[in-house]
């Protein structure tokens, strides 16, 4: 019975033939090589077509798993990190006019992820100046604790209207505080205070 392989088949009809004729067989040099090789390919075992397409599910299934442990993990970080109150905040009293020196008492607070930022700016015009800006943590992979996250502050802002440049008449102060959530694309979410206010040097 021929075998499956080629090689070994053609060495076999050159065997038949040269019996035939009897005559001495004619081999390329390396056919002893090529023997060897091919017999001891045919010696060692070969998996089922089964068991091939068992060993490809095997590890599509444990790829398919880690993918949604994975998901599972991220979307646990994004809801315990999301914080669905934005940060409060408030000046202390009512601010009307700002003389040449004034004294502001901003609050502002998160009670849960904690603040992240505070920025005040006066806009009069064409002319915008961010007067004072405050970072209080990094965002991190998890909320902060009670004593690492900053849950609120109280701040005196002393503005000096003529050295910043601003001229009698309307401006707009926007105060904006950011928390440490995972909201709005990672930036945290925001609360933002207008106020329109007069400049005046009397």
């Amino acid at each position: 019975m021929k075998s499956s392989n080629k090689d070994l088949d053609r060495i076999e009809e050159e065997l038949i033939a040269a019996h035939q004729k009897r005559e001495v067989p004619q081999f390329p040099p390396d056919w002893r090589q090529r023997v060897m090789q091919d017999i001891k390919s045919l010696a060692e075992p070969t998996a089922s077509p089964q068991e091939q397409e068992k060993k490809a599910i095997i590890p599509r299934g444990m790829a398919a798993l880690a993918a949604i442990s994975l998901a599972v993990i991220v979307g646990l970080l994004i809801m315990a990190n999301k914080d669905w109150e934005d940060p409060y905040l408030s000046l202390k009293r009512d601010l009307i006019a700002l003389e040449s020196q004034a004294v502001l008492w901003i609050e502002a607070g998160d009670r849960h992820s904690g603040l992240r930022n505070l920025t005040v700016t006066l806009i009069q015009e064409e002319i915008r100046i961010e007067v004072y800006s405050r970072k209080f943590k990094e965002p991190g992979w998890t909320w902060y604790s009670e004593s690492q996250s900053v849950k609120r502050v109280v701040i005196p802002l002393v503005i000096n209207t003529q050295a910043l440049g601003l001229q009698e008449g309307e401006a707009t102060m926007i105060i904006t505080v950011r928390d440490l959530s995972w909201s709005n694309g990672f930036k945290g979410r925001q609360t933002t205070l207008k106020k329109k206010i007069s400049v005046c040097y009397d």
